[in-house]
């Protein structure tokens, strides 16, 4: 049934909890704490003949070349460790996303400057313990030597927690999208411009390899979060500054879209839409790669998708917005040719949600994209999976009642694109597909004979009357007697196509009626109606119905005698 307007709290995306840098920071001071406490607490013991603790902390000569040897080394041993979690993360990281992540490491600042401080301490203490003579101890340099090695004890841990907190998927996406946003803002103070879109597409890519990563290695959660951000980014932060672009940022080439053809860089040079074409055209790609049993990947990319397409509509970029309608469009097809239709549930879904949202400013786009459903649904049913083309049916049918209230003119052409789908099926359909169809344009009659809409009406049931009567009468006696709407399988809608709610339900034998009359006054009426009917692209080449599909010859009459 159609959606309702009120509006949801957005979920909020719950990440993996992380130890921060703080407590990291805390745990490593703790343990340089705890060894000072110990010195002190067993050094004031062991100098009960000392004057003075200071007595006892002074070194002799032997003893400081002694303790600079020790710092020494063991700040070399610390290096290595630090040097070793890097490599560790580096391999590990591009191993599992892609080698691109590689330069995030190499220009993160804090990487730099724990390196760059345990070398510095180890030259310094190299260098102090030079100074050390046979009768002369420098104390404050000493002192300043220890104190260094303290305080790369105490980064070590916390540089390690670190280290594996960046490999974290979720960190890498955080800190990409950190950069990605930095380098629009740049990008839209025109300078450099060039430079900033390379840059940003670099960000855009490496979002991507880890999102390809994920799938490969069944990560669906960094998948999704991958997407989600993605999306978010073009429909939030990109489109609203889009237009401050210079118009050098839209003339793109095959550098910057590998692979694609001439005529893609050409319309997307004229669309200016090169950058949503590229990260959504990465999406066409995560639907092939997707197990067919991890839909959620691709439920996300069609929420996504009807974000971006919503926000080009609000901004009125309408190259984009009918851009998004031809990739929901590619979903589809890619599900087709997977034979996934678990697939198509979610991607419907969304787009019957983007068309119900494009009610408001873009009615046309509507209407295309219910002819799309209806036309892709056709496709799911030629390739054997019929109970696609109920769904879809189903979702226009629900789209027309939506756009009952904004404008009844779009509800009537939607009712007119059932019954012509309805009119055309009907020589050689499937049973299962011709089921679903009439479901839905049944419930949107009985809807409009509730609504008193008497033209969507007239238009319904003469398209209704042109079905066999013995099918009509059959799946009208299944709505009229089903008891529960659960679906007695576990599929993506939940509830059957037989079921309708109660207030509709008490309209069936008004249906009935009106059938009874539509038959009796002929239905020829339905033809002149359906002239003005939203048309659908025909394919160039038709698919030829399988055997089980063709309408039996009647057979020849005897002749009399």
């Amino acid at each position: 049934m159609p959606e309702t307007k009120a509006k949801s709290r957005q979920p909020v995306v719950e990440q993996p909890t992380s130890i921060g840098w703080a407590s990291a920071m805390l745990s490593g001071l703790a343990l340089v704490t705890v060894a000072l406490m110990l010195v002190v607490l067993f050094g004031f013991l062991d100098a009960l003949h000392y004057r003075s603790i200071a007595d006892f902390f002074t070194p002799d000569p032997a003893a400081a070349g002694g303790t600079l040897a020790l710092v020494g080394g063991a700040e070399g041993v610390t290096l290595s460790i630090v040097l070793l979690g890097v490599m560790f993360g580096i391999q590990t990281s591009s191993s599992r996303y892609s080698p691109r992540i590689i330069g995030i490491f190499t220009r993160n600042p804090l990487n730099a400057l724990v390196l760059s401080f345990a070398l510095a301490s180890i030259l310094y203490t190299f260098l102090v313990r030079s100074e050390v003579k046979v009768n002369y101890v420098p104390l404050a340099s000493v002192a300043v030597a220890e104190l260094l090695a303290l305080v790369n004890f105490a980064l070590l841990f916390p540089y390690v927690l670190y280290t594996f907190e960046v490999m974290r998927a979720e960190t890498l996406v955080s800190g990409i999208m950190r950069r990605g946003r930095k380098e629009l803002r740049a990008a839209t103070r025109k300078r450099r411009v060039l430079q900033r879109r390379r840059a940003l597409l670099t960000c855009m890519e490496q979002v991507t390899d880890i999102a390809f990563g994920s799938i490969q290695l069944g990560d669906m959660p960094v998948c999704q979060h991958s997407i989600e951000v993605l999306g978010d980014f073009l429909a939030r932060e990109y489109l609203p500054v889009k237009k401050n672009m210079d118009p050098e940022w839209f003339k793109v080439g095959h550098a910057e879209l590998p692979g694609a053809s001439d005529q893609i860089v050409a319309e997307v040079n004229r669309a200016g839409t090169w950058f949503a074409y590229t990260i959504m055209s990465s999406f066409v790609d995560m639907v092939g790669l997707t197990p067919v049993h991890r839909k959620e990947a691709v439920y996300t990319i069609a929420v996504a998708t009807r974000k971006v397409g919503l926000a080009a509509i609000e901004v009125g970029d309408s190259e984009l917005a009918e851009l998004c309608v031809r990739f929901f469009n590619t979903y589809l097809r890619a599900a087709i040719n997977r034979s996934a239709p678990t697939f198509a549930s979610g991607i419907m879904n969304e787009y019957r949600r983007f068309a119900i949202g494009a009610l408001e400013w873009r009615r046309d786009l509507s209407v295309e994209s219910a002819a799309h459903l209806l036309r892709y649904g056709r496709h799911f049913d030629e390739a054997g999976m019929p109970a696609i083309f109920g769904a879809a049916a189903e979702d226009v049918a629900d789209l027309a009642i939506e756009a009952h209230v904004r404008d009844p003119q779009v509800s009537f052409r939607l009712a007119q694109l059932l019954v012509r789908n309805l009119l055309d099926l009907i020589p050689n359909a499937r049973p299962i597909g011709l089921n679903g169809l009439f479901k839905g344009v049944a419930k949107l009659t009985c809807w409009s004979m509730a609504s008193e809409e008497k033209d969507i009406t007239h238009v319904l049931v003469e398209g209704i009357a042109a079905a066999p009567p013995d099918f009509v009468d059959a799946a009208l006696s299944r709505m009229e007697s089903m008891q529960s709407g659960l679906f007695w399988e576990v599929n993506e809608r939940v509830i059957s196509f037989d079921w309708v709610e109660q207030p509709l339900r008490d309209q069936i034998p008004r249906l009935r009626a009106a059938l009874r009359r539509a038959k009796t006054g002929g239905n020829g009426a339905v033809i002149g109606a359906l002239e003005d009917a939203p048309t659908i692209a025909q394919d160039l080449v038709q698919p030829e119905p399988s055997n089980a599909a063709l309408p039996t010859p009647a057979p020849a009459s005897e002749p009399a005698c």
